[in-house]
This record gives C-alpha cells, structure tokens and sequence, in this order.
C-alpha cells in the first residue's frame, strides 16, 4: 500500500514541478523603462496606491521655468494615466503564469451503501495530459505574448508622452499670443485716442474714426479669445500632468527652443523606424504567440485527455488498484472550429503586421514632409517676412516724422507686423508638434495603436491554467 501512495505523490510532484514557471517578479517594468530610457524618453514608477495628491517631486520640478521635457517628466510620474498603462504588465504576468502553469490534479472518491463485511470505497485521482503535453508550448506562447504586452505599455507611454510634449506647445503658443495680443490691443487703443482728438479738431472723416474704433474693438475680442484659449490650454497641460493642486503656478519658457540645425534623412528615419518600431515588434511577438498555440487549436476544442490512479475496496475487503484514463470521442466536435478560429486570428495577426511594415514608410514620409512643411514656414516667416514687416515699419515711420505718412499708415503697418508674428508663432507651434509626432511615428507606433491588451490569450479561450 505505502507503495502505491508513494507512487501517487510522485506523479503529482512531477505535475507540479511540471507546472512550476520562471515569471519576471517586477512584471516586465524594468523592460519597458528600459525601452524607455533607449527613447530618450523619462522613466516611470509603478505605484499601486491611487493618491489624492500630487508627488512630492513636483513642486521642485515646476519650480521655475516649465518646458517640454519637464511637463513630460511630471506628467509620467504624476499621471494615473501612466499607473492604468503599467497595471497591464501585472495583468500579462498573471496571464504567463497562467501560461505555465498546468491545472490542479482533481482528486475524488465514493463510498457505497450497503456493504459486508468492510466498506466498499475508491479514491482517485486524474490529472489533465493535454495540460502537460502542451506546456511548454503553452509556455513559449505566454512569453510571447507578454513580450508584445511590455511593447505596447511601452508605446502607450510613448503616446502619452508625445500627448503631452502637443498640450505644452499648444499653451506656449496660446501664451504668446495673449502677449502680442496685449501689445496690439495697447497700439489700437492708443490709435483710437488719437482719432477721436483728431476727429473733434476735424481732421479726419467720420469714417477714419470708425475705422478706428472698429480697429480698437476688435482687438480687445482677440485678446479675450486668446485669454479664454491659454486658460484652455492651461488646464489641459494641468490635466496632463496630472496635477491635483489648481492654483499651482506654470512658469511657462518665453520662447519656443531653437530647432536643430538639420532634419534626419528618411532613409535614416526609415532603417530606426524599423528597428525601433514598438507597435510592429509588438504585432511579431503576437503573431509568433498565435503560431506556437495552433498545433493545439484542435485538441483543445475536442477536449482533455485525463490519466489518473485509483485505489479501490471490494465489499469483501480486497483492495485493487490501477491505472486510469478519460478519452474525449470525437463524435460530434472533432476540433474544426478551433483549428478554423485559430487558423484565422493566425492570419488576421500576420496580415497585420503586413500592414504594418506597409504602411511605415507611407506614414514616416507623411509626417516628415508636415515636419518639413512647418520648418519651411517657420524659415521663410523668420528670415523673409518678419524682417520685411519691420523695415516696413521702419521706413513708415520715417514718413510719418517727415509728415509724408498719416499716423493711421504707421499703426496698419504696425498690424501687419504684428499679424505676420502670430502667423509665426503658430508656425512655430506646429513644426514642434509635427517634430513629436515624427518621434512618436519612429520610436512608438501609429494611430491604429491601442493599449495593451490581452488579445491572444482571449482569442484562445484562456491558458487552461489556474
């Protein structure tokens, strides 16, 4: 008898050794910031406690004046936005321990009524073969999958980053214009003064001085739109970097950085694009899961394969015991949905990834001509037409103090200056987008990118583990 009981602990301890899996204990994090810190890109900390408060690192990291960098650098470690993206990898570890992990033996037994002399009774217990047979494919699938789960948290944060870096040029250039606002709005005013005192001296029409006062009123609504638009702004860099304190103070950068002195080839950005694509290198790993799970795809379907021992008493007090096994008939369902459902998520993954690769080059070179676009006209506004609008200016105002131009000529070439500026900051403000974005399209992925999810492992109705 001690015989069979010590054979029976030895089949369950090779299950479970068999079942036992090497997972990563911080749940892939120090991956992704390592794929993080390849990108240039601040690191992030998981913090599993939600916090009505913001950290204790960002009244120093706002002290000051605020740039993109830093707005990215608060927001990552500020944001519960970044705390949802990183309990994904949680979840995809939970779900390559269930990949490895091979389903508890059942154990069972009876006993029956009446018997003579001794009660009859069985034990037994059944462990799953296909759980075994197919763990270590089971397994090579998990991993993969959570390779892909760690790459799409990783561009998620690159997404979010990217997010942000748009928020901060959109408020730098709202800021400006609030400023060059002001600065008109102060002109027209003085312009309307004026007018008005020429007007009583007659020295001007009645609709000079309309013009005027028009002039003046307009000004004063596009320094409240622009008002309005920096407070919207605001807020949505606040909300960004996840700040809980409204009052805080943002020491927006007075000027937009210098941009580099030369944009990156695209045969250079195509060959990083490739290498460094997360969304792509994700799709891989999902496909190389679904390749190692098809195999099974049937037999899965079909059903388990259970072994098992049992140990038996007879009414007359014999003992017997033996070996034992459940077999599925494939009668009814032998398996072709599965393998059909397999073989088409198989497919849909590779032809994914196919559009992918097909749609890089196409969106790298769309993105960079936007880049290209945006610097041309940041160029042409600070080399060409500025310059041109304040000799303008200039010259104006020599006439005007040799009486050869009016006073109104001088403040509508002053307009003119000022309208080619706010066309300049917005030229500024859309070249430093499109540059994020270009970053995004190399590093992270596109727009059809979506957050980590656990695709694989639901498209094969589960891992069969605990």
């Amino acid at each position: 008898m001690s015989g069979r009981r010590g054979a029976i602990f030895s089949a369950v301890g090779l299950v479970m050794l068999a079942g036992c899996a090497s997972v990563p204990r911080d749940g892939g994090l120090g991956d992704v910031q390592q794929v993080l810190r390849d990108r240039s890109s601040p690191s992030v900390e998981w913090r599993p406690e939600p916090s009505d408060r913001d950290d204790d690192r960002v009244p120093a990291m706002l002290d000051g004046e605020l740039d993109a960098d830093q707005a990215v650098a608060v927001a990552l470690i500020n944001n519960p936005r970044v705390q949802i993206a990183l309990a994904e990898l949680g979840i995809a570890r939970a779900d390559l321990i269930a990949a490895s992990t091979v389903r508890n033996p059942i154990l069972g037994g009876e006993i029956r009524f009446p018997g003579s002399p001794a009660r009859p009774y069985e034990v037994t217990i059944t462990q799953t073969l296909f759980d075994l047979a197919q763990l270590p494919r089971r397994r090579q699938a998990g991993r993969a999958a959570f390779e892909a789960a760690k790459l799409r948290v990783a561009a998620d944060l690159l997404d979010f980053a990217a997010e942000v870096r748009a928020d901060f040029y959109g408020l730098l250039a709202a800021t400006q214009h609030v400023g060059l606002n002001r600065t008109i709005l102060e002109a027209a005013a003085g312009g309307a003064e004026l007018a008005q005192r020429q007007h009583a001296a007659g020295n001007i029409t009645d609709l000079d001085l309309e013009n005027e006062q028009a002039r003046y009123e307009q000004a004063k609504l596009d320094l409240a739109r622009s008002e309005e638009e920096a407070l919207l702004r605001r807020e949505t860099i606040v909300r960004a970097m996840g700040l809980r304190d409204a009052a805080v103070e943002l020491g927006i950068a007075a000027e937009f950085p210098p941009a580099p002195v030369e944009e990156d080839a695209e045969a250079d950005l195509l060959e990083l694009a490739r290498a460094r694509r997360l969304d792509v290198a994700a799709a891989r790993h999902e496909v190389e899961a679904r390749e190692r799970l098809l195999p099974a795809s049937r037999l899965r379907e079909i059903g388990d394969l259970d072994a098992g021992f049992h140990v038996e008493r007879e009414p007359d007090g014999e003992h017997t015991s033996g070996p034992a096994l459940e077999l599925p008939l494939p009668v009814f369902n032998r398996g072709r949905a599965g393998r059909e459902r397999a073989t088409a998520e198989l497919v849909r993954g590779r032809q994914r990834l196919a559009l992918l690769d097909a749609a890089l080059g196409s969106e790298l070179r769309s993105v960079r001509e936007r880049l290209l676009a945006a610097r041309a006209r940041v160029e042409y506004y600070r080399d060409v037409v500025l310059p041109r609008r304040e000799r303008i200016v200039a010259l104006t105002q020599l006439e005007h103090n040799a009486m050869q131009a009016g006073v109104f000529q001088l403040l509508q070439s002053k307009q003119n200056e000022a309208d080619a500026r706010r066309d300049y900051i917005e030229a500024q403000r859309d070249y430093w987008i499109a540059r994020g974005d270009l970053d995004r399209t190399v590093n992270g992925g596109g727009a059809e990118l979506a957050p980590a999810t656990r695709s694989i492992e639901r498209s094969n109705g589960g891992w069969g583990g605990n």
